[in-house]
């Protein structure tokens, strides 16, 4: 997820070519800028990844952040788990030095570090014994072939009852769901402009510099998000054996998988896919 029309663009520093290719420094200005307004129940969304991790409170263990941002959700993960430690790993320079000042407080106990998403390097430095990987609006990036690498290599290293938690965008089934996912994501950005501001001055950046994907005419083909059934299915064929979507609204889903056969506890009927 990305704004069509960059904030950067509109800066008094030298401008970047617009992109439709990759992520630029410019995108990481805009994200900033506006991701209490743009990412639907931002708040929520860190509360339930964090209560799925599978530790307990004073566990000590590992937490990798695949796109850490700004550190918003490793920020929550590290106070709701005292002793554990976290990497943080993201490709924006500008991203890297938040999640610095971010983290700061928190020691040793949080590395950052640079990474580009497709490449298998980092996947082999993950550390270990590594307990979760989390990932907030970032896979939807790689293609249906990437997701499914990512996810087998995911698996290869995640500590038998570890987690791979997701949010992020899914791929609309119709192109009813398609406008369904476009105006609720639309109301979360109106009712969240105006909880922030008391104002649509926010929502009104959001519409003119398109961060909607689902009324995108014309989507950035770098996001490239699948349905989410399929994400499902290929985390079950990476080894993932409790695989479930725990929450969905306006295209946003967070869901995951639990490997092996203790990551959550007993498997309630339905809950497999």
């Amino acid at each position: 997820m990305r704004a069509r029309k960059r904030a950067g663009n509109r800066s008094a520093g030298p401008r970047e070519a617009p992109s439709r290719g990759g992520w630029t420094e410019a995108d990481s200005e805009a994200y900033g800028a506006l991701a209490e307004i743009a990412v639907p129940s931002r708040r929520a969304q860190i509360g339930m990844l964090t209560s799925l991790i599978p530790a307990e409170r004073r566990e000590t263990f590992s937490v990798v952040e695949l796109g850490a941002g700004q550190g918003a959700l490793a920020r929550a993960v590290l106070r709701a788990f005292p002793a554990c430690r976290y990497v943080a790993l993201d490709r924006s320079a500008r991203m890297r030095s938040a999640l610095r000042r971010t983290l700061r407080a928190f020691g040793p106990r949080a590395a950052v570090r640079e990474f580009e998403l497709a490449d298998a390097a980092w996947r082999r430095d993950l550390p270990r014994p590594l307990r979760c990987v989390l990932a907030s609006l970032v896979v939807h990036h790689l293609s249906d072939a990437e997701k499914q690498r990512l996810f087998a290599d995911v698996a290869a290293r995640l500590d038998r009852g570890g987690a791979f938690l997701l949010a992020d965008l899914v791929l609309p089934v119709n192109a009813r769901a398609r406008r369904l996912f476009a105006d609720q994501w639309t109301e979360a950005a109106r009712t969240q402009s105006r909880a922030r501001s008391g104002g649509a001055a926010a929502l009104r950046r959001f519409i003119r510099d398109g961060w909607n994907y689902y009324a995108a005419s014309d989507p950035d083909p770098y996001d490239q998000p699948a349905r989410l059934v399929e994400q499902m299915q290929w985390m079950r064929e990476a080894g993932f054996a409790q695989v479930d979507c725990f929450w969905m609204h306006a295209g946003h889903a967070i869901f995951g998988g639990y490997f092996g056969e203790d990551g959550g506890g007993d498997v309630e009927e339905g809950t497999r896919v």
